[in-house]
């Protein structure tokens, strides 16, 4: 008999293939899968008893902006909690390295602004033992983790980095700072990185930088993307992430992801995808464009934003999400330092107000003011009878426009009202086309940023419960298959994403018919460095984790282990390294 470290007895294994579910035995030694099926002969240090449970691959989530997070917290939350056992970081070209040391605060107010990741906790959290990409892998390295970590390359950090903020902002790079750009797309690679990450969406882009201008990469010549290209089709691997399209006025971009993909060789990460209620052609098209690339060659998948939304409680003086929305964007960018007293200026504003009334009625859902609800009235007596009604209702009580309310609300509390926008729930018919698709990869978590009043993690975990088990439209099988093993591809982890012997031990074991997310509504959590506070989603179904073979949650409950590894385009080194 052959001792192994784990063995999950008798339950019911989806491998992540999209083969037949099937009872069978798993057994885990030295991190990896080393045998599955009937392992009734063996023993283990640990037995786990999954009978009728379900064994599947952990999650892996290729779009989260943990960058900061992790370094407070080393199980990515909620992403850990809700059975995501690998995530990427550096998406959408924002990151923390490369930096030199006079840019450290910049960076922050950076990530602050676009991802709004709280300053004041990467003030007291970041380490900033690195300048260097290569530094920074190191200080990634060295740190504990409880899920495994891959990283891009953020394009805004490099061309910083090379060409300064300034130039950066205002010019192409010249040909020797896009052969040094190429050069330390390099290094980064050797040193670990996946690939490099960006935003290409030149004034539409909701990620806007701390004086309200389009980010580096989104108004930055494409070639700076191209130059990078390259460097991938020299080296025959790597992936782009690209943050190209996120409705009809980005529809160009695509010819843009197809010029990588056909330069590269290489995959490319299509962002973003989602359902527009009322629209379907905007992602149906989208789907279209993807078999079609994929019938001439090209390696592109597209980023899914599609699983049931929680409702987002903000208060609208640290809410930033409005930026893509103009009448909004000049509500919370009305210049003169953009300060409380300068927004409540514009609140007053009767030309403003009358607008406002008039635009809402085409803003997207979030910013829909009439549906929105009053969670927290912040010491307005005049409001405080209102919480839980909808603005229409305040407004048509009052004698007044929604709009009106609302931002006489935002004045009497000096913008520190809390308010909640309609949940939304994507077209279920829509849904299913979408994550169904075979180079679609479900998720874009967001996970770590937006803090205040989002948290995503809990898409696998929402996608299994919503269109598996609840409506019965994607089988278990096949969204196991979307939600591990197809990420794995495109990031080039060939031993992840699919339970079989020789791969890493990453493991999710659940009830099916509990598996979900604990509540309806975020829940508030002061877990943050300085006390700070944010959003949550706990799980609930959920029996084990396994992170190359060690538990780091059973029944919710943390282990304290920090199994997680640092992910390279190396896979069967990476067990060694660290």
């Amino acid at each position: 008999m052959t001792q192994l470290d784990t063995i999950i007895r008798g339950g019911t294994l989806v491998d992540g293939t999209g083969r037949p579910r099937r009872v069978a035995d798993v057994g885990v030694a030295d991190g990896r899968i080393v045998r599955v099926g009937d392992l009734s002969g063996m023993k283990a240090t640990e037995e786990i008893d999954a009978t009728g449970l379900v064994v599947a691959p952990g999650v892996i989530d290729p779009h989260t902006h943990y960058d900061a997070q992790v370094y407070w917290d080393p199980y990515c939350t909620n992403s850990g909690w809700h059975g995501v056992t690998s995530v990427v970081v550096g998406n959408c070209g924002f990151g923390f390295s490369p930096c030199h040391k006079a840019d450290r605060e910049r960076y922050m107010l950076m990530m602050e602004n676009t991802e709004q990741v709280p300053l004041d906790a990467m003030r007291a959290a970041l380490p900033w033992d690195w300048e260097s990409f290569p530094e920074w892998i190191a200080s990634i390295r060295k740190i504990k983790k409880g899920v495994n970590l891959g990283a891009f390359l953020p394009l805004n950090s490099l061309m910083i980095w090379v060409m300064g903020y300034e130039a950066a902002k205002t010019r192409p790079a010249t040909e020797s700072e896009r052969a040094e750009m190429r050069r330390l797309l390099h290094e980064a690679m050797d040193a670990g990185a996946l690939g490099f990450g960006f935003s290409y969406l030149q004034d539409t882009n909701s990620h806007k930088d701390v004086d309200g201008s389009p980010m580096i990469t989104d108004s930055m010549h494409e070639d700076e993307a191209v130059n990078l290209a390259r460097v991938l089709a020299e080296r025959r691997q790597g992936v782009i992430q690209a943050l190209v399209e996120t409705g009809p006025k980005n529809v160009g971009n695509r010819a843009f992801v197809e010029k990588l993909a056909k330069i590269s060789g290489r995959p490319v990460l299509h962002t973003v995808i989602m359902v527009a209620e009322g629209h379907p052609e905007q992602h149906r098209g989208i789907l279209r464009w993807l078999d079609d690339t994929a019938a001439r060659g090209l390696n592109i998948y597209s980023q899914a934003l599609c699983f049931r939304f929680m409702p987002m409680a903000f208060v609208v003086k640290d809410f930033d999400g409005w930026q893509a929305v103009p009448i909004f964007n000049e509500f919370q960018h009305p210049g003169d330092g953009d300060t409380i007293d300068a927004r409540i200026a514009k609140a007053l504003d009767p030309d403003y107000r009358a607008r406002l009334a008039v635009e809402v009625e085409q803003a997207p859902h979030y910013a829909k003011v009439p549906a929105m609800k009053l969670v927290d009235a912040a010491g307005s007596a005049r409001f405080a009878p209102y919480v839980g009604k909808t603005f229409e209702e305040i407004g048509r009580t009052e004698g007044q426009p929604a709009t009106d309310a609302f931002l006489d609300l935002c004045v009497e509390t000096r913008l520190a009202c809390e308010v909640c926008p309609p949940r939304d729930i994507p077209n279920l018919d829509h849904a299913v086309e979408l994550n169904a698709h075979p180079r679609v990869l479900p998720g874009t978590s967001d996970g770590g940023a937006h803090v205040k009043f989002w948290s995503g993690g809990q898409y696998g975990a929402d996608l299994i419960s919503w269109l598996v088990r609840e409506e019965n439209r994607i089988s278990l099988e096949h969204m196991h298959h979307k939600l591990s093993a197809v990420p794995a591809q495109a990031l080039g982890w060939t031993d992840r994403g699919v339970i079989a012997e020789g791969n890493a031990a990453d493991i999710m074991v659940y009830d099916f018919a509990r598996l979900g997310v604990a509540t309806d509504a975020y829940e508030t959590a002061n877990d943050l460095p300085r006390g700070d506070w944010r959003r949550v989603a706990r799980a609930q179904g959920i029996r084990w984790i396994l992170v190359n073979g060690e538990v780091t949650f059973q029944d919710n409950v943390c282990s304290g282990a920090t199994p997680g590894r640092l992910l390279n385009l190396r896979p069967h080194l990476q067990m060694a390294a660290e």
